[in-house]
Parts: C-alpha cells; sequence; structure tokens
C-alpha cells in the first residue's frame, strides 16, 4: 500500500497541474492532450533544475486500520527534474503526470493569471488501478503549488483509497545532470 500512496503523490512532481471540474456548476469537459498543452503555454516556467516535495495531508481507506492510515499523514518525497529550454518552451500535457508510458486524460483544465485547476485521470505506468487527481494551485514561472484530492480505485482485493496531498515546487537553479 505504501508504494501505491508513493505513486500516487509523484504523478504531479513538475510545474503544472489543475482543480476541482465543474465546481461552478458547469457540466464537465474533456480536453484532448493538445488542448491541455495550449493552456500550459500559459505557465512561461524557467528552464532548469526543479524540486518537487510531495507530501500527504490525509488519507482514508474503507478497511484499512486507522493506525495504517495515520501512519502515512506526513509522508514526504522529494524528486528533482531537469526541465531543458526545450520543454519549458513548449510542455506537452504528459508534462503534467511527470511520467512516460502513463494512460492519462483531463477535464476541465485552465490556467490564467497565476491560477492553475483541471482534473487528471491516469492508470497504467506501473500503477494498480486509476487514480483521479482534482488539482488546483498557483504557479509562477519559479514556482508552483497544488493541493489534490486523489481517488484510487481499482486496488487489489478492490480496494479504494482517498489521498488529500500538497506538492510545492521551485526552481532551484541550472540543470545538474549533463
Amino acid at each position: 500500500m505504501r508504494n501505491t500512496l508513493l505513486a500516487a503523490s509523484l504523478l504531479c512532481v513538475l510545474p503544472a497541474c489543475g482543480s476541482k471540474a465543474g465546481g461552478d456548476g458547469s457540466e464537465s469537459r474533456n480536453m484532448s492532450a493538445d488542448e491541455v498543452a495550449e493552456e500550459l503555454k500559459e505557465m512561461k516556467i524557467e528552464p532548469g533544475q526543479w524540486e518537487a516535495v510531495n507530501e500527504i495531508i490525509s488519507a482514508t481507506a474503507p478497511g484499512v486500520p486507522a493506525d495504517a492510515l495515520k501512519s502515512m499523514v506526513g509522508q514526504k518525497s522529494t524528486v528533482s527534474n531537469c526541465i531543458t529550454p526545450e520543454q519549458a518552451a513548449k510542455p506537452s500535457a504528459n508534462f503534467l503526470a511527470a511520467q512516460r508510458n502513463n494512460n492519462c486524460t483531463y477535464q476541465d483544465w485552465k490556467m490564467d493569471n497565476g491560477k492553475m485547476t483541471g482534473v487528471m485521470t491516469c492508470s497504467g505506468a506501473g500503477m494498480p488501478g486509476q487514480v483521479i487527481m482534482n488539482m488546483s494551485g498557483n504557479y509562477s514561472s519559479t514556482a508552483y503549488d497544488l493541493d489534490m484530492d486523489m481517488n484510487t480505485s481499482g486496488l487489489p482485493g478492490g480496494m479504494t483509497m482517498n489521498i488529500k496531498a500538497k506538492t510545492t515546487g521551485r526552481r532551484t537553479g541550472d540543470c545538474t545532470r549533463t
């Protein structure tokens, strides 16, 4: 279960993600990867080394002992990625998932005036089940923060899980890899 939580929290580790769909009562709108990439152009991030810190704020799962869930709260993971000038200039929708070989769909993605919101649904990439991530946050060219509500279904034994997480990221300097 710990690996499942880590996989879910790592889905959104680069400077881009979004929030709750249809929060204004409007109907949810599915978006293509190209439409999401168009929204990402608004971000204007700086290339370089980026660090993201993911923290689990809360976790619930029917049938899982309260102590086990409590032990997950506060877990942090840090990921560092080099964002090339090419990636910064033209990020793809998969940039949001921070993984290759994933199967993600997008709904109601919007980025405007330093705010981002949207829903990303992912499966695959070695992760059991499906994760629906409602995201909202703030961004600038050198930093971002996201609040995520991740609902996972289709886990072994038919288990479902809800994780609330926070991701903060920042540019730390020039890329350290060659």
